[in-house]
C-alpha cells in the first residue's frame, strides 16, 4: 500500500510540474520556418540539386538580399532512401511569409535582370521536378525558447 501511495504522490507532483503555459513557461519565436520534406527518386538527387540551384536557390538568394527571408537551407541525406531532401526557409515573421504581389514582382524583376533565363527553359525545369520527386510534408514551425 505504501508503494501505491508513494507512486500516486510522485505522479501527482510530476503532472503538476509538467503543465507548461505558453508565454509564461516558454515562448514561440516571431520568426517562422517553412519546412518542406521531399523524396527524390533514387539516382536523381544530383540532378535535382542542380535544377534547384537554377530555380529555387536563385530566388532564395534574391529574397534574402531584399530582406524578405532571413535565411534558407537545403539538407540532404545520402544514407536515407526516402525522404532525402529538406528545404527550410526562415522568415522574419508570419506577415513576411504571406504571399505578396509586390514582392513577387520585385524578385522576378531582379532574377530576369541578373540571370536573363529563358522562361520556357525554367518552366521545363520546374515541370521536370514532378517526374523525379514527391513532396512528403510541408510545415510552418516556430522556434521555442524557455523562460
Amino acid at each position: 500500500m505504501f508503494r501505491l501511495t508513494l507512486l500516486a504522490t510522485v505522479f501527482f507532483c510530476i503532472s503538476s510540474i509538467a503543465r507548461a503555459e505558453l508565454w509564461k513557461d516558454y515562448a514561440l519565436s516571431d520568426e517562422v520556418i517553412e519546412h518542406t520534406v521531399i523524396a527524390v527518386q533514387g539516382n536523381y538527387l544530383d540532378e535535382y540539386l542542380v535544377r534547384l540551384e537554377r530555380t529555387w536557390v536563385r530566388s532564395m538568394e534574391v529574397q534574402k538580399e531584399l530582406g524578405y527571408v532571413n535565411d534558407y537551407t537545403i539538407l540532404v541525406s545520402t544514407a536515407a532512401d526516402t525522404p532525402n531532401v529538406w528545404l527550410n526557409v526562415e522568415y522574419p515573421n508570419m506577415a513576411a511569409y504571406q504571399p505578396n504581389e509586390e514582392k513577387w514582382n520585385k524578385v522576378n524583376e531582379i532574377l530576369a535582370e541578373r540571370y536573363g533565363d529563358d522562361e520556357e527553359e525554367l518552366d521545363a525545369i520546374a515541370k521536370g521536378y514532378e517526374e523525379i520527386r514527391k513532396m512528403v510534408d510541408h510545415q510552418i514551425v516556430h522556434k521555442v525558447t524557455y523562460r
